[in-house]
């Protein structure tokens, strides 16, 4: 069973890995490192365009206000993917460290004894599960985007004719800086479109469940401590097992730092601009003329996306600030009182007893459950 897990999580690692590798935002150092960093600014550019090619859009329609608010959410997407790759580039020192740090106390609570890798993961199948879902949300908005141009080109194909009459998946017949030719290049586009949108997804999909991840890690090791704390071995010393729990705690406080200094902006821009983009799906549904399927269900997947991304934030903060308060609750029932402590070492018992949950803050807001409770109140009561 524990082996099971085990390649769970490898399997889950892998994934996130490959996300942020394709998306130019992973911060370890590899053999290509040099192409991975020209690799970044490549996507990082792809995301300005298609963030202007989206404002294009928007004053092409300015006059069709339906039309004009489809193209808003574009925008705002593009945006959020340059200020995620903005805010892991910048930060990439501090990513590498913060990394190897978290990486480091993980694995080595995870070569601890069966108990001890029973309750790491525990939780491993609930974020998981979370991070392949909104993955395949955001493959299904892709899907929807672009399946009817590629369904017509190729149905023309099966009868030997390559078609430059269909609507390409981003402009959507809108044109671009400039007038597409009416030859390959305008197939050329098609495939570029799809690949900005691709990256578009992937990027969120990647970014939105590392957070997850880092989460999942630190809640995991603090769990990890917690047994070890209430469940000392007889071949251990208590007063041993307190110091090197104050160490890691330390460490914990440090990555938990990071972590919000990376995501605070970012999780704030999310909240904001999912509660806008959900005013601008109400309208652009409630203006609709002809109601069909293919309208209803594009409208309320992109609004389940956008629940989901917000709910998936504030789960996690919910889910490290309990893990937190379990912790401390673990050192106050515990046998540390009457432990021979040196005075440093029960000084930073004392300080952990009385420091305030581990929280990540969106810039002025702590990150949790009751943020994605008030979007959904909102959303509720514009409808």
């Amino acid at each position: 069973m524990i082996n099971k897990r085990l390649k769970a999580y490898r399997t889950y690692q892998r994934f996130l890995r490959s996300l942020l590798t394709i998306t130019g935002c992973w911060h370890m150092p590899t053999k290509f490192g040099k192409s991975m960093y020209y690799w970044s600014v490549c996507v990082l550019l792809l995301m300005i365009i298609y963030s202007m090619l989206s404002l294009r859009m928007i004053y092409i329609a300015r006059h069709n206000m339906r039309i004009m608010m489809k193209y808003v959410n574009f925008v705002i997407s593009g945006l959020s993917t340059v200020l995620k790759m903005l805010s892991f580039k910048m930060n990439r020192n501090t990513l590498i460290n913060y990394h190897r740090t978290l990486n480091d106390l993980f694995e080595e609570e995870l070569i601890q004894n069966e108990k001890a890798q029973t309750i790491i993961f525990s939780s491993l199948r609930a974020i998981s599960t979370l991070a392949y879902i909104y993955f395949v949300f955001l493959t299904g908005i892709l899907v929807a985007y672009s399946k009817s141009s590629y369904i017509y080109v190729i149905q023309n194909l099966l009868y030997f004719h390559l078609p430059t009459n269909y609507t390409l998946p981003l402009s959507r017949g809108f044109g671009w800086f400039w007038t597409i030719p009416d030859n390959f290049l305008y197939h050329i586009h098609m495939l570029y479109e799809t690949g900005l949108i691709a990256l578009s997804c992937m990027m969120a999909c990647g970014v939105d469940s590392a957070f997850g991840f880092y989460v999942y890690q630190i809640s995991s090791t603090i769990r990890a401590m917690m047994f070890a704390l209430t469940n000392p071995l007889s071949t251990e010393k208590f007063s041993d097992l307190l110091r090197t729990c104050a160490v890691k705690h330390q460490k914990l406080l440090q990555c938990r730092n990071t972590l919000e200094h990376l995501y605070g902006p970012i999780i704030f821009w999310h909240i904001v601009s999912n509660a806008v983009l959900l005013c601008f799906l109400i309208y652009d549904f409630t203006s609709l003329s002809v109601i069909n399927f293919e309208t209803v269900s594009s409208s309320v997947s992109y609004a389940g996306v956008k629940l989901l991304q917000t709910f998936m934030y504030t789960w996690y903060g919910t889910f490290l600030t309990n893990a937190g308060e379990e912790f401390r609750k673990a050192i106050y029932f515990s046998r540390w009182l009457n432990s021979n402590l040196d005075c440093h070492v029960r000084t930073n018992i004392i300080l952990m007893l009385m420091q305030k949950p581990m929280t990540i803050n969106a810039v002025f807001s702590p990150v949790n459950v009751t943020m994605f409770t008030n979007v959904s109140i909102y959303y509720n009561t514009i409808q």
